[in-house]
């Protein structure tokens, strides 16, 4: 294993800039390295937050581990390095008759970072989390332990993983279920509405008939109001298709002035207008799962401060008193909404001891950096949530202090001892104030 230069390795929010150590983990690796301070597995940095980074230590890049090992197209099992991404599974599954059944909002995560932050999809209602599929992740830890947890087998260290962050250890491979299709496409429709009200009854309305969905909200008005609910199901026809490999990327920052409200005003009514010209029809998988993937490093169109995103789940019996106030608070600040999203969760119980989803209905909020005064919101927005009862997901949060985070998630203290000793991340030492 060589050790690379200090360097300044970002997360995906640009936000956070610290420096740190990073070693290129190698295939056959038998041991966790010994090296001054604490490590962290990272694989390709799409956590938003500080949660895979390690301000003044050192971090194990995994993206070296990434080998499928082996699949049965009979079965749909999938065994693979944990550096392998999220659209490698796809594109192998694929032509097979499989896909992943649980899948985040990027093709560009690794296996093992979905893993460690129990990623969820728009399918949530009927497939549950990431963790809910999986069968087996081989674990090395800094006490010598080299081994395999999974359901029925060291069953807690296993709960402590899927969630875990990537503090119980380094994970070397992952063995998951994938779920057989019909097709490489999902039949969409989208349904505008002016109403919240109204879009919240189609939410529920589509639960039991559509497997994807996920609303649209423009924030960017603090009068009228305007959404749109994007519901599908895997299409039952259509056979396969060639994913394009080619993805233009954005090649600088956008400057300060092109993000602020003007601008993500003109974003937003386009979007709304552009919808309600669209009609029914059939599109892949890839262009439905991955919409932000067909333009690399879209993160730089939001300026070169970078952005926060509020990602919040409010439990199912608050949604109706506390979606109108987090709005409204939203809109009460003097601060700048560019995307806004909402997902319903379903019933299914958290396959980890850190998870995020509970039944109920959440929203990722892409809030333009402004500083204090987009700080000072989230502190709010934080302490709304305590008292709904709800939580931030902590693969996307910057801002959560210790208060809040104990509040939120008050299992840490049983998960705290499953973290390894010699691993910590900036969002751990942040949340706990503990150091390795």
């Amino acid at each position: 294993m060589q050790a690379d230069e200090w360097s300044t390795p970002l997360a995906w929010n640009r936000v956070h800039r610290f420096r740190q150590r990073v070693l290129a983990v190698p295939r056959g690796l038998e041991a966790v390295p010994k090296v001054t301070g604490s490590v962290l597995p990272r694989g390709f940095g799409h956590s938003y937050g500080d949660s895979c980074l390690n301000a003044g230590n050192t971090l194990l890049d995994t993206r070296r581990l990434n080998r499928i090992l082996s699949f049965d197209p009979q079965t749909g099992v999938l065994h693979c390095e944990a550096g392998v991404t999220i659209d490698a599974v796809q594109r192998y599954a694929a032509p097979y008759g499989w896909r992943l059944a649980v899948s985040p909002s990027t093709g560009l995560a690794s296996v093992a970072g979905c893993v460690a932050h129990d990623v969820h999809g728009r399918n949530h209602v009927m497939a549950g989390s990431f963790g809910h599929h999986l069968l087996a992740v081989e674990l090395m830890r800094s006490d010598g332990y080299h081994g395999v947890c999974g359901p029925g087998e060291d069953e807690q260290l296993f709960r402590a993983t899927v969630g875990g962050m990537g503090l119980t250890g380094l994970i070397t491979t992952v063995k998951l279920q994938l779920r057989p299709v019909k097709s490489s496409f999902i039949d969409v429709e989208t349904h505008q509405h002016t109403e919240l009200s109204a879009l919240m009854a189609h939410i529920e309305a589509s639960a039991d008939s559509h497997e994807h969905a996920t609303a649209w909200l423009d924030l960017t008005s603090r009068r009228a109001f305007r959404g749109v609910l994007e519901i599908g199901n895997d299409a039952v026809g259509g056979g396969s298709f060639s994913p394009s490999r080619f993805r233009p990327r954005m090649p600088f920052d956008l400057p300060r002035w092109c993000v602020g409200r003007p601008h993500a005003q003109a974003f937003n009514a386009a979007y709304f207008w552009l919808q309600g010209r669209r009609r029914p029809g059939r599109v892949s998988y890839q262009k439905y799962l991955y919409q932000m993937d067909s333009l690399g490093d879209w993160n730089r169109l939001l300026g070169p401060k970078g952005f926060y995103q509020y990602h919040f789940l409010i439990p199912a019996a608050a949604v109706n008193d506390g979606l109108p106030r987090l709005l409204e608070a939203v809109r009460r600040s003097d601060n700048v909404v560019v995307l806004a999203i909402l997902k319903r969760y379903g019933p299914a119980p958290a396959p980890g001891m850190m998870s995020f989803p509970v039944r109920g209905l959440g929203g990722a909020f892409d809030f333009v950096h402004r500083g204090e005064r987009t700080t000072r919101l989230f502190r709010e927005l934080d302490e709304l949530m305590i008292e709904l009862g709800g939580r931030v997901y902590l693969a996307k949060d910057s801002t959560l202090s210790p208060g809040a985070f104990s509040s939120m998630y008050p299992q840490w203290t049983d998960f705290r001892a499953y973290v390894d000793p010699g691993f910590s991340s900036s969002l751990w030492r942040r949340v706990t104030g503990e150091e390795p």
